[in-house]
C-alpha cells in the first residue's frame, strides 16, 4: 500500500452555477490513501457508464460529507462512485481527472 497523503473535499455553494459567483463554498484538507485500480473495477464501472481514473481511500467515513469533487496531486477530480470500506470504517472514492481543470483553477466545467 501507497503512504497516506492528504486531498482537499470541495463544497459547492448552492448558486454554483450562476457567471460571475465564486462556486466554491469551502475546502476541507481530510487524509487520503491511493489504492490500485483494478480491471474489474475499470470494465464494472465502464458498464456503468463511469471510466475512474484513479481510487482513493478515505480513512475515516466521517471525513466525507457527499463532496463531488476534490483538489488531488495538484489536480481537480470529480467524485464517480463511492464505496464503503470496512477494514477502516472509510470510503473508497472511485475519481476520474476534471477537463480543462487544475487544483488551481476553478473553471465550471461538467466533463
Amino acid at each position: 500500500m501507497r503512504m497516506m497523503t492528504s486531498c482537499e473535499l470541495i463544497t459547492f455553494k448552492p448558486e454554483a452555477h450562476e457567471v460571475g459567483t465564486d462556486p466554491v463554498k469551502a475546502r476541507r484538507k481530510v487524509k487520503c490513501q491511493e489504492l490500485t485500480l483494478t480491471q474489474a473495477e475499470v470494465y464494472q464501472s465502464g458498464g456503468e457508464g463511469l471510466s475512474p481514473e484513479a481510487k482513493i481511500l478515505i480513512p475515516y467515513d466521517k471525513d466525507y460529507k457527499g463532496e463531488r469533487e476534490l483538489d488531488y496531486r495538484g489536480e481537480r477530480w470529480r467524485v464517480l462512485r463511492t464505496d464503503p470500506y470496512k477494514a477502516y470504517n472509510g470510503v473508497i472514492l472511485l475519481i476520474r481527472r476534471k477537463k480543462g481543470n487544475s487544483g488551481s483553477v476553478v473553471i465550471s466545467d461538467d466533463g
